[in-house]
């Protein structure tokens, strides 16, 4: 079945509150459907570092509180509207902002919240997610205890090598705060849950996205040592990253402890097996980025300052997968498979039955067989012009060269360079993919300065779009290609 959707992070939604909201969901679901299209794609919904990335969250699976609907809090009496009121005065993006009013204004909820009996539900909640909420809230409670500094460099060594006496001074000394994170908890999955319901009445399906690793500095490695390669002090012993390529002559250092697959087996899998779970409850199809860590994975010695020195390790591969697919057989899986990638990792993909991603920017080096141009897709593939971590397509052509321009036009059958976003979104729809995903840059034709990340810098994860692009224009316009390409909802 053709179908399309639009990739636009909840941060990126306008908002008065520094970064999007669930509040403001309710407009871009409009616009989706007024769009004829099918499908959300998001971003990791975790918690973001402390350089606002969603990809190295503190917790795989707690739900990021700066998303989370504080009109909702107010209708329930639980925030004033002069609180309210103070935390709407922001134009633009500010992560630091965001941060600052969300937590007065949870501390509120929460104070108010904790003045009643709290309802049945929430003891539900705390039930369901016993297994990541409790260590979760006392890993956030003990940052804080701690300057929110890494566990690894916490002043008290028993409580970073979780000793039982530690974790009951701590778990009693710290109640109120960690009480207070499990309150925030409560209310971002009470929330999500409705944002669930509201897309499955508007027949659009929710594309989630989880990086493979997760960072050291998390709740996850801190309560599960024995899951991952870290020597007897608990200190990294092998990292993740990349090696060396045309692209970066030291590789990438990205510094994510390894697993310890043999552990990980011994266990039956469970925290991965609980991890994907949760993420079948959270959306319809999951992304699962640098999946070519399934076939084979890069390692590096902690303390290596680049990614020269590494190897390559055999990753868990089909066993593993297939594990992870009869456990969840309602939730879809887009492996990312870019980049340099052996043969070894399609084989394993489509063994699994996997859509793969392509990437239309990196279609036009003049070659008219590479496997990006739109004409040579597969069906069975999820199709893109960039991604997150790509320029916006207007962007990518005004910094590419005349040769690379020239290739795009007569590869593409592009005959002027006029609107080149929208010509390129129209020859992505026309594609035989089954699935193809428009960024909603490209759509209101935004040039690089909308660009969502640039990977290995700093100072990204801005990009939130202006009220104009979910224009009326902009979803006839995008309707009507869809029609055209065979594209829309069959219940249009």
């Amino acid at each position: 079945m053709r179908s399309s959707g639009i990739l636009l992070h909840i941060t990126s939604l306008p908002s008065s509150m520094g970064v999007g909201t669930l509040a403001e969901t309710d407009k871009f679901i409009k616009f989706l459907k007024a769009a004829k299209q099918e499908y959300w794609q998001i971003l990791p919904i975790t918690p973001t570092d402390f350089v606002n990335s969603p990809y190295a969250s503190p917790s795989a699976f707690a739900g990021n509180t700066l998303l989370i609907n504080v009109d909702e809090l107010g209708k329930q009496g639980l925030v004033s509207e002069e609180t309210l009121a103070n935390a709407k005065t922001c134009k633009g993006n500010d992560y630091g902002y965001a941060i600052w009013h969300k937590d007065i204004i949870l501390r509120e909820a929460f104070n108010n919240f904790i003045k009643n009996d709290p309802p049945k539900d929430y003891f539900e909640f705390c039930k369901q997610n016993d297994y990541w909420l409790n260590d979760y809230a006392l890993f956030c409670a003990l940052k804080k205890r701690f300057d929110g500094k890494s566990w690894l460099e916490w002043d008290d060594e028993d409580a970073r090598m979780r000793k039982s006496s530690a974790m009951l001074k701590y778990s009693e000394e710290l109640c109120d705060e960690i009480n207070y994170v499990i309150f925030t908890q409560y209310i971002f999955f009470k929330q999500w849950a409705k944002l669930r319901k509201k897309l499955k009445k508007n027949n659009i399906k929710l594309v989630g996205d989880i990086p493979i690793y997760v960072a050291y500095d998390s709740a996850d490695v801190w309560a599960h040592p024995e899951l991952f390669q870290l020597t007897e002090d608990r200190r990294p012993s092998w990292v993740a990253g990349v090696p060396p390529d045309y692209f970066s002559a030291d590789g990438q250092l990205w510094g994510n402890p390894l697993y310890d697959w043999t552990a990980m087996k011994a266990s039956n899998y469970d925290w991965w097996a609980r991890r994907v779970a949760k993420c079948a409850e959270l959306f319809d199809v999951l992304r699962i980025d640098h999946f070519r860590a399934f076939d084979s994975y890069y390692c590096i010695k902690y303390g290596e300052k680049t990614a020269r020195n590494g190897h390559w390790a055999k990753g868990i591969g089909y066993e593993f997968l297939k594990f992870i697919q009869d456990g969840n057989p309602t939730l879809t899986i887009i492996a990312e498979d870019l980049g340099d990638i052996p043969q070894s990792v399609l084989q394993l993909r489509d063994k699994c039955g996997l859509a793969g991603m392509k990437v239309v920017q990196f279609a036009y080096d003049g070659n008219p067989n590479n496997l990006f141009l739109p004409q040579n897709f597969e069906e069975h593939c999820v199709a893109y012009l960039g991604t997150h971590d790509n320029d916006t397509t207007l962007g990518w052509w005004q910094a590419s060269d005349i040769w690379t321009r020239q290739n795009a036009m007569r590869l593409s059958n592009v005959t002027d360079e006029a609107d080149i976003s929208l010509q390129l979104i129209k020859v992505l729809a026309e594609s035989r993919s089954e699935l193809v995903i428009y960024s909603m840059q490209d759509i209101a034709q935004n040039d690089t300065t909308h660009r969502m990340n640039i990977p290995g810098t700093l100072g990204c994860w801005k990009y939130m779009a202006s009220r104009g692009d979910f224009s009326q224009a902009n979803a006839k316009w995008l309707a009507d290609l869809t029609v055209k390409t065979n594209r829309a909802p069959v219940e249009d």
